[in-house]
């Protein structure tokens, strides 16, 4: 039942919180009432549980004043005269409050019908307790103590009564023997003894009505108190917020200081940090992509203009018109390729390149591999060597698409024979996981890589050298269609390279159901 009571609670407050018809809450406002309903829920559960612990002392207090001076109502009981009873002794009444006017005392029967009053006492009989207190019980010296003994045997011990004129009693009700009859047996009466608790009544209302004004000013201080705690708090929210107003294209260096920022922010503030170095790095990027981009098609664009500009400078024969044309199909073949593989990484960014997986025997599609890169490697007096091996001991394989497959090793083979030495051996090596992971390796020796470069190696239009001479051997994006259909797959790509003597690249396939 608790739980049910604070998801209840819970879910109020959230409603409360959210967004309604458009409006949004302001945050300063729900910290502001979080604080105030916080003030008032302990200031007011401290102020009734103090109320009612004096509620009860209040009323326990006037119990042990009832019992004393109903065993003091005892005491003169017993030293009455044997001519003289409680309803003849002229004494026994006016002497009853011993001068402390708050009490009052009747005698009555057993019909509950008063015999003898004081002149104070004005409780009607429908207002006495239902239940007396026997002689014997009736303690000679009341404390806190025996009253509790007595309501442990009894119950309540007196009862409370509002006359009309508003004053409040509480009356305590004894059975006692007060005469005797002929026959010599004792006759029972009862004994009425009220209070006057108006003036301890007035105090508590006193002290309710000053815990309602503590706890209406401390609502409203709490609540003032939580606007100004929400201010300082999101002064450094407006301080992140001003940061990225100050951002722009042309200012991605701005960064949030750690010096002053309390520990609840640090999360936050390192996130957002690292979220301007990420965009300022693809800012970067993509500056030099678009740099890059632009010098890869001036190059061919240029060079078909330059072209058909000389062609047309004066007539010329067929021949020579064929061999204008027969350069220009180059250039465009290769402007083709570039917007191809443009697109395919586009495609790959935005998950609209889906890859029919599969099981490939790895020996045989990488032996296709390297049967048609066969005349280029001895063109370029280059042996290629394949080795295959499998944890399992069964066939090698790996779980892909195989024309991605083909692709990604294809580019890492005509990379490793464009930047490798001649007369050297590239080795293309793959490994089948007993997890039913697969690697494939491809290694050539060579100049290598520095490692300043291999960092960003898979970047687009990346190229480790500076001089753009050599730019018309690839468009750069060879090494990043890699990248991109290995994260196809789930995989991943690596590179290891020692300068001046072996560079080598790994494509990394997942197994089956983690693909």
């Amino acid at each position: 039942m608790r739980a049910r009571g604070a998801s209840r609670v819970t879910t109020w407050l959230g409603r409360l919180f959210q967004k309604h018809g458009g409006r949004r809450k302001s945050l300063t406002w729900q910290i502001s009432f979080l604080f105030a309903l916080i003030s008032f829920l302990v200031i007011g559960a401290m102020g009734f549980s103090i109320d009612r612990m004096l509620a009860g002392e209040l009323l326990e207090a006037n119990d042990v004043l009832l019992l004393g001076n109903m065993s003091l109502l005892r005491g003169r009981l017993a030293r009455l005269s044997p001519s003289e009873t409680v309803l003849t002794s002229p004494r026994f009444i006016d002497e009853t409050g011993m001068g402390y006017r708050k009490l009052a005392v009747a005698v009555l029967d057993e019909d509950r019908r008063i015999l003898r009053a004081s002149s104070e006492f004005n409780i009607p009989v429908s207002a006495l307790p239902e239940k007396a207190i026997p002689i014997e019980a009736i303690p000679d010296r009341a404390d806190t103590g025996s009253e509790r003994e007595l309501r442990a045997r009894f119950g309540d011990l007196s009862r409370q009564w509002t006359a009309p004129d508003g004053r409040w009693y509480q009356i305590l009700l004894a059975r006692l023997p007060i005469a005797s009859t002929a026959s010599g047996q004792p006759l029972a009466a009862l004994i009425a003894l009220s209070y006057d608790r108006s003036l301890p009544r007035e105090l508590l209302a006193r002290y309710r009505k000053g815990l309602l004004e503590t706890l209406v000013a401390s609502v409203l201080a709490a609540a003032a108190l939580g606007i100004w705690a929400a201010r300082v708090v999101l002064k450094r929210v407006r301080r992140i917020a001003a940061t990225a107003g100050r951002i722009s294209a042309h200012a991605l260096n701005e960064r949030l200081s750690l010096d002053d920022t309390p520990e609840e922010f640090i999360e936050s503030t390192l996130a957002f940090n690292n979220m301007l170095d990420r965009l300022q790095d693809s800012f970067r990027r993509l500056s030099e992509f678009s740099s890059d981009l632009a010098h890869d098609l001036r190059t061919p664009i240029n060079n078909l203009l330059g072209e058909a500009q000389v062609a047309l400078s004066r007539p010329r024969e067929a021949a020579e018109y064929r061999a204008v044309l027969e350069s220009a199909v180059e250039e465009y073949e290769r402007l083709s390729r570039m917007i191809e593989n443009m697109l395919f990484l586009a495609r790959a960014d935005n998950a609209q390149a889906h890859a029919a997986l599969q099981w490939i025997d790895l020996r045989e599609a990488l032996g296709k591999i390297l049967s048609y890169y066969e005349l280029l490697a001895e063109e370029r007096n280059v042996r290629l060597a394949l080795e295959v091996r499998s944890e399992r001991g069964g066939k090698p394989r790996a779980w892909a698409d195989e024309l991605m497959l083909n692709r990604a090793v294809g580019n890492l083979l005509s990379n490793a024979l464009r930047h490798g030495r001649t007369d050297c051996t590239v080795t293309v090596r793959a490994v089948a996981r007993g997890d039913g992971s697969a690697e494939v390796e491809v290694a050539n020796p060579g100049s290598g890589i520095a490692a300043e470069h291999l960092p960003r190696i898979f970047d687009r239009f990346y190229r480790p050298c500076s001089s753009r001479e050599e730019s018309s051997a690839g468009s750069g994006l060879g090494l990043a269609i890699v990248k991109s259909i290995a994260e196809l797959h789930g995989g991943r790509v690596g590179v290891r390279s020692e300068p001046g003597l072996l560079t080598t690249f790994t494509l990394s396939f997942p197994a089956a159901d983690h693909a």
